[in-house]
């Protein structure tokens, strides 16, 4: 059976009280607790903690959602403008579960679960300001995550279509990509909330976890590199993308292809501009050519590369002085990429 949102009157009084209680002037930046529940039916064959795991992350929905209305409330008394899509981006990151309760009931002769979720929301604890102005790379963080539920919620779709051997099969790799999603879900938002180090501890015992092999591994030790990118710790950095490229993996669940993009950003920061080029060119190649910034990136440094070596070529040693080559190639870049972007449809 589908898992079933719990609706309903107390849930719009809820919703409506924490609105108006928000818009006020005085709400600022107060903490506020939100609490949801999500529900799953077990059918005869269902295992309890897939049921457990499936309501949770209903649960996780419903507080998402109430969640926004914090933070859209928040955001118009600091002037702030967001879409819908960065408001929910932003609700995603703030929110922290305090307390969680899964309790199982026989209903009519079928059990189910329901999990009861509270959670915080504090914008004293976050810059929501700052998540504000960097949004590129919470759109590309947010996208990972949406990727991972999105995954659980075809898996859960396939395992309550099968039967079964093959619903046995699916239910243990759904058991898994639950245990581990919840795990990559949590640290990739206390990377964009500026957690890192307790991300990195996280991370880290899944690193250390010997049954965690191949793809799961590999995105592992590509979301700590992450966090230490972020913490510019450029070598340790280094060393977790090495090892994820490293690893036995595709793409097909976790996006581990976006190491050559942060190892592409490391290199061209370092001024090792040909490398830099073919790490970013094979993030594009791997990625869905949609991201105008990584695109830009790597036009960026394709033309830092080849300005180094026709200074190689001239044996001047490099840029003359007082001419701001950044500003050049940047303004080069921009005045192609409509042309760049019909080119790319094109291909």
């Amino acid at each position: 059976m589908m898992v079933q949102k719990l609706r309903g009157a107390c849930a719009a009084v809820f919703a409506l009280s924490l609105y108006l209680l928000l818009a006020s002037p005085a709400a600022g930046a107060a903490p506020q607790i939100i609490e949801a529940e999500g529900v799953y039916m077990m059918g005869d064959n269902d295992s309890p903690k897939i049921a457990r795991d499936a309501a949770r992350q209903e649960a996780m929905r419903s507080a998402t959602e109430q969640a926004g209305v914090y933070v859209e409330s928040y955001t118009e008394t600091q002037n702030l403008t967001l879409t819908k899509d960065e408001v929910r981006m932003v609700a995603g990151t703030v929110l922290r579960v305090l307390k969680e309760q899964a309790t199982p009931e026989l209903v009519d002769g079928a059990w189910r679960y329901r999990v009861h979720l509270v959670c915080e929301v504090d914008a004293s604890k976050v810059d929501i300001a700052a998540l504000a102005s960097n949004k590129a790379e919470i759109a590309r963080l947010q996208k990972e995550r949406d990727a991972l539920k999105r995954q659980n919620d075809d898996l859960l779709a396939r395992y309550e279509r099968a039967e079964g051997s093959e619903k046995k099969a699916i239910g243990a790799q759904l058991e898994e990509s639950y245990s581990l999603g919840r795990v990559f879900d949590e640290a990739t938002a206390m990377i964009q909330r500026g957690e890192e180090r307790r991300a990195i501890e996280e991370l880290s015992r899944i690193v250390g976890d010997p049954t965690v092999t191949d793809s799961a591994r590999a995105y592992a030790y590509y979301l700590r590199g992450r966090a230490y990118y972020e913490l510019r710790s450029d070598k340790l950095a280094l060393a977790d993308f090495n090892a994820a490229d490293r690893t036995p993996h595709t793409n097909d669940v976790y996006p581990i292809w976006r190491l050559h993009q942060y190892r592409g950003q490391i290199y061209y920061e370092a001024e090792r501009y040909d490398d830099a080029a073919a790490e970013l060119r094979r993030a594009w190649d791997a990625s869905d050519k949609t991201d105008d910034e990584l695109w830009m990136n790597l036009r960026r440094a394709e033309h830092k590369a080849e300005q180094e070596r026709r200074h190689m070529e001239r044996g001047d040693g490099g840029a003359k002085r007082g001419i701001n080559w950044t500003q050049i190639v940047t303004e080069i870049i921009r005045g192609s990429m409509e042309q760049d972007r019909q080119d790319r449809q094109e291909g």
